[in-house]
């Protein structure tokens, strides 16, 4: 009797303990499914994937490049394509470029070779971008090749993808 009731509490144990792990792993399973790693959509959606590298690639180019007979034309793209602490961020980014431009008559060409989609989540993004950057003094025929990487995080409104923020990883 004594050891048919220890059979007994014994079973009730290991069906409360198996029953407590189901639930549990029931919970980690939902987590799982409407978590983040379901919602990042950037390795699923090839079209959406390809729109926001595409109006990034775009952005940066644009924005990043400079002609001091045309010192408008990159200030015009940045505020097209730049929004929130972006605008900021490209300032001064941007500063030295713009203040000694003009006496150096620099041309800086800034080309896009590699994107990446690290995450797109509805209409939210982040990008690690990698570009080419060529800059040349007219002033005394100096020229310069330097690579670029950043992080970009962008958001698509209205219809238009535009970059919320910069990461140059210079600390």
């Amino acid at each position: 009797m004594i050891a048919a009731n220890r059979m007994v509490a014994g079973l009730g144990a290991a069906t409360v303990l198996l029953g407590g792990f189901a639930f549990y792993a029931q919970r980690q399973e939902a987590d799982l499914r409407g978590g983040a790693t379901v919602r990042n959509v950037a390795l699923t959606d090839n079209a959406r994937t390809s729109e926001v590298k595409g109006a990034v690639t775009e952005a940066v180019n644009a924005a990043f490049s400079y002609s001091y007979t045309d010192p408008a034309k990159s200030q015009n793209a940045a505020k097209a394509a730049f929004t929130g602490k972006a605008v900021q961020q490209y300032d001064a980014l941007f500063a030295k470029v713009r203040q000694e431009g003009p006496a150096q008559k620099l041309v800086l060409t800034t080309a896009v070779t590699e994107s990446a989609v690290q995450s797109l989540r509805g209409d939210r993004a982040r990008l690690l971008v990698f570009a080419d950057q060529r800059n040349t003094s007219a002033s005394d025929g100096k020229s310069a090749s330097s690579a670029a990487m950043l992080a970009v995080d962008a958001q698509r409104r209205a219809g238009h993808w535009r970059i919320t923020a910069l990461d140059t990883f210079s600390g």
